[in-house]
């Protein structure tokens, strides 16, 4: 592979990025408006423990490693969720989650109160959506990619 060739998959890479932080974007203000998020570590450690088919995606916002004990907690999500073949998406921020979820456009029940430490979405009764599919195809195991963290766009 020669340095040109190397450049253009990057650059096809951080559209990728870009493409699925849009993508995970629209499927979370989807999933408030139709009531299928479930916000919190415990709620959504319960959620995984008793029904993982019905949980589509994981999402956990960046956590500075200092915060010892929410890594350990997004650890055991991370690999509950691996182990029953969801998803995982760590985003960049958890203001940006709030922000997003509570903004005045979304048609849904959360408040800025609400624990924006992990958030599992379940598939959606009817059919998936473009952004459901990009979602679901996507993977994000850590080393596979250059960006382990989704920059959330809001």
């Amino acid at each position: 592979m020669t340095l040109p060739e190397v450049g253009e998959n990057m650059a096809k890479e951080n559209k990728n990025i870009v493409d699925v932080g849009q993508s995970l974007k629209k499927v979370l203000l989807q999933a408030v408006a139709e009531h299928r998020i479930t916000l919190g570590v415990f709620e959504c450690a319960q959620i995984l423990e008793v029904c993982p088919e019905e949980v589509m995606v994981c999402v956990l916002p960046y956590v500075p490693s200092n915060d010892v004990a929410v890594s350990i907690q997004h650890k055991l999500i991370e690999a509950h969720c691996w182990e029953n073949g969801i998803n995982v998406f760590r985003v960049d921020s958890s203001e940006k989650l709030a922000t997003l979820l509570t903004s005045g456009d979304v048609k849904g029940d959360v408040d800025r109160t609400c624990d924006m430490s992990c958030i599992a979405v379940k598939f959606p009764l009817e059919e998936l959506s473009p952004d459901d599919h990009m979602i679901t195809r996507f993977s994000c195991v850590p080393g596979e990619t250059l960006h382990d963290v989704i920059e959330l766009p809001v």
